[in-house]
């Protein structure tokens, strides 16, 4: 089970030993879990008629997130109250902070940086090309035809992140995160290979132009599930194309020259 000690970080508590022992306990993570199924339901409902806009997330509130845990079939069901709630979360924000976290960092990025993780042995030898391609199947079909509530609450947060700057402070440190564990992927295959990038592009760079596709293309799936992301026969995606044209342009070959002069070459002098 994941630690929470460093996601669920705006509970009402000073002390950093007694804070991680109860984002770590049950209630909590029922309470975060109470979050996400009412955020399921609210994207995942069938259009219901009403007129204007509906305001996004409106059932997510706390005495819904309080009801949601105490109609569980547990022993937790018993201990979800507004006390209980307020013991971890003095404002609804903070929980609303601490579900951010928890929606990206658990329930979508934990998955795709422990991918990253396994995909160091897979392209560090062997077949680059055929370990390439599946590491982004997988990733795309982990989104595609049936994005996640993380992904949808991504794409919502980052709408409000402009006007919200402890939201922004999250979305921030996740992206932080994410960034070092697929750089050092990178490296690490790199170092592996004997390979290095071109002059003036970093592993950081590679790292979040990867991000970049995989939510972009995440979101076009979200919008639009009939465009031809995927090809399930063949364990292919647009994802991993991309990714091989990144990689075929940021490789130095040995020739020391920087992209752009690469590019300047292939792009001729025009007529």
């Amino acid at each position: 089970m994941d630690d929470l000690g460093d996601v669920v970080t705006s509970l009402n508590r000073r002390d950093p030993v007694v804070r991680a022992r109860l984002a770590n306990h049950p209630l909590t993570r029922a309470y975060l879990e109470a979050g996400v199924r009412l955020a399921d339901r609210e994207f995942f409902a069938a259009p219901a008629p009403a007129e204007g806009f509906p305001r996004p997330l409106s059932t997510l509130t706390r005495e819904n997130v309080i009801a949601e845990v105490a109609n569980e079939p547990s022993d937790l069901a018993k201990r979800a109250s507004v006390g209980s709630f307020r013991d971890r979360w003095a404002y609804f924000t903070d929980y609303l902070s601490d579900l951010a976290r928890y929606t990206m960092r658990i329930r979508r990025w934990s998955l795709h940086n422990q991918l990253a993780e396994q995909a160091v042995p897979a392209l560090s030898g062997g077949d680059f090309v055929a370990a390439l391609e599946e590491i982004a199947y997988r990733d795309m079909t982990s989104v595609a035809g049936n994005p996640s509530t993380a992904m949808r609450y991504r794409f919502l947060l980052t709408a409000w992140a402009g006007q919200d700057e402890p939201l922004r402070q999250v979305m921030s440190s996740v992206y932080r995160d994410i960034t070092v564990h697929w750089a050092a992927m990178c490296e690490a295959v790199f170092a592996a290979r004997g390979l290095r990038l071109r002059p003036g592009v970093t592993f950081e760079d590679l790292a979040t132009l990867l991000t970049a596709l995989a939510e972009g293309l995440a979101l076009r799936a979200a919008g639009d599930p009939e465009a031809p992301l995927i090809d399930h026969a063949g364990r292919r995606s647009l994802l991993g194309t991309a990714a091989m044209a990144l990689f075929a342009g940021m490789v130095d070959g040995g020739d020391a020259r920087s992209l752009a002069d690469v590019v300047e070459e292939l792009a001729g002098p025009g007529r």
